[in-house]
């Protein structure tokens, strides 16, 4: 009997151990060697240089495989595609320290506040024309374009202190509070769309939610401290997970993403309004665990898990990595629109950085899988190796989809996830999984006062300190490691060169 005993608790002793000390096996080598990630970075950013216009100025909206522009489906230079592709190029700047980059982000930037700002009405204008008109000036003004007009203006001012794109960033977000936000104590969140004079508001949606984090929110309280910032971040969490992440119990996969302006949906699985999409869960539970690193509540990170989760349980693909692309939520069934299993570029980069970011927080290797497969699918088959930055769709095996052709650049696609998800896996990858520094370009704006400049490059607060700043090839005294600030006289600028670490 005591032999049994002695056995059975070996057993489970050899099984509890295992588990605590299993490590799935890396095999992507940018995330083994993240400093691989700069030089995809480099390379996509490089690619989009072809589409600016260096006579009117501003990046073209439709570019084709090799990074020329498709005249053929119009000469746009919309203003998601000033925004996204000016994101891109900060963050290329961040990593390479290559200046050519930071001046056409400030370029691009500089033709969307030209164009694109409604001078009548308030708020972004979406599609504007080559020479910067606005195409439809009475079109509806979405909360998706709203949000992501302000990511290329605040990621500029954040690698650079720049006052022209703070003031720009501070007149959309004031707008939005304004104008698109329902302050209503039972039915609070962003309105999903206006009309073009902000007369009339209506619906809720995944994009207007989420999408305010993640192009804007959660860097605005970093780098400001605000409380108007953190209490909004409050509401949204409040909004994902009573709204959406509440909704995935009910349903065979993912959640509610389309509401009406009192938050009320339907099972119209005729119109499409039944369609989960993977991408969003994932995002949602990425940005769910951002915020609790910022404002700790266990609530946030518990639901960011049930969401993650949801997908690599139901809409992942095991055996090449990467999540699907749509379901329909209420049959479980995938959306093939006429072709085949499909997974899409943005999609992919939401496992990438949702798993990578709760193996963070939780050091459950299933996080680190999902990731590790995923980083490893895109960067073998999302990455065009003959002409430079990425694929939008492709069947789930990596090979291009022909109905869908081999664009680079659309209404939809600019040079924003492509090198945000190697921005990301480099941060990440160093930080969570290697445990090694990172290092970030900055080129900071003087202006006529002394202050003290917050870098915050990712949303964690008492873990990331500054290890090192280099200025002008110098090192450079003046920072306050552990809250990661800068002290700067006034009259000063120039180019730096900081170097955090986890602790």
């Amino acid at each position: 009997m005591i032999k049994k005993i002695y056995v059975l608790a070996l057993f489970f002793g050899l099984l509890l151990n295992n588990t605590i000390f299993s490590q799935h096996q890396v095999v992507c080598k940018y995330l083994i060697d993240p400093e691989l990630n700069i030089g995809y970075v480099d390379s996509c950013a490089s690619f989009w240089l072809k589409s600016y216009d260096e006579t009117l100025g501003g990046f073209y909206t439709n570019v084709d495989r090799q990074g020329n522009v498709i005249t053929a489906w119009g000469t746009n230079k919309n203003m998601l595609t000033q925004s996204r592709t000016a994101y891109g190029m900060v963050r290329a700047y961040m990593l390479t320290g290559n200046e050519g980059y930071l001046s056409k982000a400030k370029a691009a930037l500089d033709f969307m506040y030209n164009s694109a700002w409604d001078n009548v009405n308030g708020g972004w204008f979406g599609e504007v024309d080559k020479n910067g008109s606005p195409i439809n000036p009475t079109e509806n003004k979405t909360a998706f374009n709203q949000h992501y007009a302000l990511l290329g203006i605040l990621a500029y001012y954040e690698a650079t202190g720049d006052t022209t794109a703070f003031n720009w960033f501070t007149k959309g977000f004031t707008k939005n509070q304004e104008d698109l936000w329902d302050s209503d104590d039972s039915l609070f969140g962003y309105y999903d769309y206006s009309n073009f004079n902000w007369s009339s508001k209506n619906g809720k949606s995944f994009n207007a939610t989420v999408d305010a984090v993640t192009t804007h929110l959660i860097n605005a309280f970093l780098l400001t401290g605000e409380n108007t910032y953190k209490n909004k971040l409050i509401e949204i969490a409040d909004n994902i997970i009573n709204r959406l992440a509440s909704t995935v119990d009910d349903y065979q996969i993912g959640f509610v993403e389309n509401f009406g302006t009192d938050w009320s949906w339907n099972d119209n699985t005729a119109n499409n309004n039944t369609r989960t999409i993977m991408g969003h869960v994932l995002k949602a539970g990425w940005v769910l665990g951002r915020i609790y690193e910022v404002i700790p509540n266990d609530i946030y990170l518990q639901n960011a898990e049930k969401l993650v989760l949801n997908v690599w349980e139901k809409g992942y693909d095991h055996n090449s990595g990467g999540p699907y692309k749509d379901y329909d939520r209420v049959t479980g069934e995938m959306f093939f629109y006429g072709q085949d299993t499909a997974k899409a570029w943005w999609q992919v980069e939401q496992a990438i950085v949702a798993g990578l970011e709760l193996y963070h927080l939780t050091k459950n290797d299933i996080y680190l899988e999902m990731s590790d497969q995923s980083l490893n699918f895109f960067m073998k088959y999302f990455v065009d190796h003959t002409y430079g930055e990425i694929y939008a769709d492709l069947f789930s095996n990596g090979t291009t989809i022909p109905a869908w052709g081999t664009a680079k650049g659309n209404g939809s696609k600019a040079g924003y996830h492509s090198i945000e998800t190697g921005y990301y896996a480099y941060l990440y990858g160093n930080l969570f999984y290697n445990d090694n520094p990172i290092e970030l370009y900055y080129k900071i704006e003087p202006v006529d006062y002394n202050r003290e400049i917050v870098l915050s490059p990712l949303a964690i607060n008492s873990q990331l300190s500054i290890k090192e700043v280099i200025w002008d090839n110098e090192p450079y005294p003046n920072y306050i490691s552990d809250t990661r600030r800068l002290i700067v006289n006034a009259g000063v600028g120039g180019k730096i060169k900081v170097i955090f670490e986890t602790v």
